[in-house]
């Protein structure tokens, strides 16, 4: 599952957008030599430089991990169904040389994962996002996980006006990937200081502690194990 994939293969790329209708989130998650971070970016800006001049028409955004261990980066897009897959790119085969000189020798191992948007629990995208807060969820009864995520979201819903969250069910993926996975979207870190109550305790507020407390339980007994990262967007080295 890991392994290195060129620039030029990371069509379609990032793009946190959602729609009505579902469509595909293809990511590629780069873990990056130590020290090698900006001899990557100066790499995509080349390729980048390059594919704008070659007319290429994907789109991306390119975000960088904020936590975690070591230094890594997603690139991705959306496309509107698998079909789009089949689609050739000239431009990218024509920058094909400055993914492998300038991009594909700073990085240590690469990760690509297509997920489904879920738009029946999903807020839209807004196009100030500039930090982003991703949860990441494996699942031990998908059926029960759905019901509970249907339930609390249409419960902020209610009381907001919108849901919060982007949410996206993963297609595949190795014993390492996620099932499901949310995208919380901020204009800026300060966004991160805004004081607002919890979802349970939302979900407590309108229906009380009792349906509150039962409502939590199904959903941690539904999940195997679950993990965030925050990401910041590189406007830079995107293409949106």
């Amino acid at each position: 599952m890991k392994k290195i994939i060129y620039l030029i293969a990371f069509l379609p790329l990032l793009v946190f957008a959602q729609a009505a209708e579902t469509q595909l989130l293809t990511t590629t998650e780069f873990t990056i030599k130590n020290g090698h971070a900006d001899h990557f970016k100066e790499g995509v800006k080349l390729w980048k430089e390059c594919y704008m001049a070659n007319k290429g028409t994907w789109k991306w955004n390119l975000w960088q991990r904020q936590n975690g261990q070591g230094t890594s980066f997603v690139v991705g897009s959306m496309q509107k169904n698998w079909a789009e897959m089949d689609q050739a790119d000239e431009a990218g085969k024509k920058c094909r040389n400055i993914s492998l000189e300038k991009i594909t020798p700073h990085v240590e191992s690469s990760n690509k994962m297509i997920s489904n948007t879920m738009p029946e629990v999903s807020r839209e995208f807004d196009p100030a996002t500039k930090v982003i807060w991703v949860s990441f969820y494996t699942v031990k009864n998908g059926t029960e996980f759905n019901e509970v995520l249907k339930e609390t979201n249409s419960m902020v819903k209610t009381v907001e006006g919108k849901t919060r969250n982007q949410w996206y069910a993963v297609a595949g993926g190795g014993p390492d990937d996620a099932d499901y996975f949310s995208v919380t979207p901020f204009a800026n870190y300060a966004g991160l200081d805004i004081k607002r109550d919890g979802v349970w305790k939302m979900y407590e507020t309108k229906h009380g502690k009792e349906k509150s407390d039962a409502l939590r339980a199904r959903f941690r007994a539904s999940i195997d194990k679950n993990w965030a990262y925050m990401y910041k967007l590189n406007d830079e080295l995107s293409n949106q």
